[in-house]
């Protein structure tokens, strides 16, 4: 589970931090997205069905709702809640922030950034291999724009894309492919292959 920000303060010994985790990426303009987010005493203190807000660059409140009564399962003290929320009208990048609603200072807020981009009209299918032994690569991290996939073990992933002209990036450990352009304006299949790395070749740790 891969949190997006925290906010945290090792001072006061019953600062309160909040994380935030599951932001999708890209959102479309004019619908709505949801994200989890989570507070946690550092004093253990209960947090139980405290509200949390999430606040707009405008210092508008755009979305609430109560943390959870019980700790998230697998954490001492962190309580959760997933909240739901509009996104920016228009494609753009847009900032908020998370907050403890009625807390002191002691409820350090945390902030996170959406890309809000137009419905996606076309699907991007993308196989990647290896090069030499042109074995399917599972977990290879495919970019192009603000869209984003993972391949699966078959070493295939699809993306719901809008139209226009992209750089398309891959990334895993190991393995190198150059960024390649690529203009969409219909359902597109790619092929694509990387270049292992082996561990012991000296550029190999700097290589995702």
């Amino acid at each position: 589970m891969r949190k997006h920000a925290v906010a945290n303060d090792t001072i006061n010994p019953d600062t309160i931090s909040i994380a935030v985790w599951d932001v999708p990426m890209p959102v479309v303009a004019g619908g709505r997205f949801s994200i989890h987010a989570g507070a946690k005493s550092a004093a253990g203190r209960t947090l139980a069905n405290a509200r949390l807000e999430v606040v707009d660059a405008t210092g508008a409140v755009v979305a609430a709702g109560a943390l959870g009564g019980e700790p998230l399962a697998g954490t001492e003290a962190l309580y959760c809640a997933r909240l739901d929320l509009p996104a920016p009208a228009e494609p753009a990048v847009a900032d908020y922030t998370v907050r403890i609603a009625g807390r002191d200072a002691d409820a350090k807020a945390t902030r996170f950034s959406v890309v809000a981009a137009e419905k996606p009209e076309h699907t991007l299918t993308v196989s990647v291999t290896e090069q030499d032994s042109k074995a399917a690569l599972a977990g290879v991290e495919i970019r192009i724009g603000p869209f984003h996939a993972r391949t699966d073990k078959t070493g295939q992933a699809q993306l719901r894309v809008c139209r226009g002209a992209y750089r398309l990036e891959l990334w895993r450990t190991a393995h190198a492919a150059p960024p390649r352009p690529i203009t969409i304006d219909r359902d597109t299949s790619l092929d694509l292959s990387m270049v292992h790395v082996p561990e012991e070749h000296p550029d190999a740790r700097w290589i995702r």
